[in-house]
């Protein structure tokens, strides 16, 4: 039996960039593990229909020019997009982002 040469496929990852928790899922989600201690989240799924919001990145590759992007280009792009709308009813006390 022929072996495909690359890890599992996870539904989601928790990685580390440095001091920089990210978490990565295809899906957008309201919430995820140290949202409240400046983790990030990247996603898909969504296409082109919603850029994410400033702690929530969508990372698909229609928004990139069909490019990889560095983290910190997506960094970047993320300062620029407003705390999601629904970011107080599902992450109280949490005004990092804010």
């Amino acid at each position: 039996m022929k072996t495909l040469g690359w890890a599992p496929i996870s539904q989601l990852i928790e990685i580390k960039d440095g001091e920089q928790s990210l978490t990565l899922c295809h899906y957008p989600m309201f919430t995820w593990s140290h949202a409240r201690c400046g983790a990030i989240q990247l996603f898909g799924h969504v296409h082109q229909h919603w850029q994410g919001s400033c702690n929530s990145i969508n990372v698909g590759v229609d928004l990139w020019n069909f490019m990889p992007v560095r983290i910190d280009t997506i960094r970047q792009r993320a300062k620029d997009l407003p705390v999601n709308q629904h970011w107080h009813l599902v992450e109280r006390n949490a005004d990092i982002f804010s």
